[in-house]
């Protein structure tokens, strides 16, 4: 693929996260200051993050089904309209939500399309170096727009809402343009020509690609768990920051932090290929983020928050790389972009029982509650991976063992 036409979706990514999170920190925190119930910033972040998992099925099952070009198109739209509404509207009022959570709607149905055009027509069997480039690539695209997004907003958030709002909105026509200009050059994923001609295909990659489905879908409960915990960083911390003295622009520098923790994990797994098909990689990393989980439960400055988002930050960013390669790897051509929406889906639906169950449990007891509950999800998700790991794990040595010797996995 052109690496002009992949700077055109990076600078997407950059663009549309740097938006959205100017808006998702201004409503939040805005929230927060105003004294609104832990319960109803859960139930505010929660429709968020559902309206996000809908459009990533919705998106990915669009693109590979029809055409991802219009879908990737209405998401840009529907992220500008979010934005105008958001600037016009009252938080303070029930009416406002929908406009708020049609940002949701945007980003889910602007991703699936994008994963699956940034590696198509590319052997991830013969390419895996590349495969993980392209991933690193948009990743640290995304992240940066979100960490700028974040600390913008921090920044400009004492100035008042119109220049919050005013600046995400102009990125968002600007991003709007750009996604049309792509449309314009891109082949739809469903009639795309790719090189991976199952006749030219080794017995070996086909066993590798059952592995990595099983690696797929455990990266898909993983997601869920983690996530759980990760959402109350973007909806719930807010609370905890004002209760316990945090300024607003200290808050900004927190979360962007925490980003900057993501992107190093992202870079870490691309220069190194030693968690590639091992639970256990995975599961040290789920634990260290439910000590994170305990340490933010228990924080009353802004370092000791800092150490726990350190600690949850490098799952975010480890769940999130390796479950896109495994969707990549694991998946043939014309799934990716399904594959992408069932992974962007999986985060959208831990989020969202995050902080919808975070928020009531936040309301109910005290704001530090939910990040124990979260350290709990996480060990129990753990366990339940753990066992399909097993189960899984015995019908791959079957079909290994029914494979003649010499056509093994190595």
């Amino acid at each position: 693929m052109d690496s002009r036409f992949k700077l055109l979706l990076y600078s997407i990514c950059v663009l549309t996260d740097f938006s959205a999170f100017v808006v998702i920190f201004a409503v939040s925190r805005g929230l927060a200051e105003g004294n609104a119930e832990p319960w109803y910033l859960g139930a505010v972040g929660a429709g968020l993050s559902l309206t996000a998992g809908v459009g990533s099925i919705l998106g990915g099952w669009l693109a590979h089904r029809f055409d991802g070009r219009v879908v990737f198109v209405a998401g840009a739209a529907f992220i500008g309209a979010s934005i105008a509404a958001c600037a016009v509207g009252d938080p303070s009022s029930v009416w406002f939500l929908p406009g708020y959570w049609l940002l949701g709607l945007g980003l889910g149905c602007l991703y699936p399309p994008l994963v699956g055009w940034l590696n198509q027509g590319v052997d991830p069997h013969a390419n895996r170096l590349g495969v993980s480039r392209t991933l690193i690539l948009y990743c640290v695209a995304w992240n940066v727009g979100m960490m700028g997004g974040q600390l913008t907003a921090g920044s400009l958030f004492s100035f008042g809402a119109n220049w919050t709002f005013g600046t995400a909105f102009c990125l968002s026509l600007l991003n709007l343009l750009l996604s049309v200009v792509v449309v314009r050059r891109v082949v739809p994923l469903a009639a795309a020509t790719v090189c991976e001609m199952s006749n030219h295909r080794t017995l070996q990659d086909h066993q590798t690609e059952k592995v990595a489905f099983v690696f797929k879908k455990l990266s898909w409960i993983a997601n869920l768990g983690g996530m759980f915990g990760g959402s109350m960083v973007i909806h719930l911390l807010p609370d905890l920051a004002v209760d316990i003295g945090v300024s607003a622009n200290d808050h900004g520098m927190l979360l962007a932090s925490w980003r900057a923790v993501i992107i190093a994990t992202y870079g870490i797994m691309h220069s190194l290929t030693f968690w590639q098909y091992r639970i256990d990689i995975s599961l040290a990393s789920q634990g260290l983020a439910a000590v994170g989980l305990i340490v933010i439960a228990q924080s009353g400055t802004t370092f000791t928050l800092l150490i726990g988002l350190a600690l949850l930050g490098q799952l975010v960013g480890y769940n999130y790389f390796s479950g896109l390669f495994y969707s990549t790897v694991g998946s043939v051509p014309e799934g990716r972009a399904l594959a992408a929406g069932i992974h962007e889906a999986t985060l959208a639906t831990g989020m969202a029982a995050g902080t919808l169950v975070g928020g009531a449990l936040g309301s109910l007891l005290n704001h530090r509650m939910p990040y124990l509950l979260a350290a709990v999800v996480l060990l129990a998700m753990m366990l339940v991976q753990v066992i399909a790991w097993r189960r899984w794990k015995k019908s791959i040595d079957a079909t290994e063992n029914s494979t003649p010797k010499g056509n093994r996995l190595a």
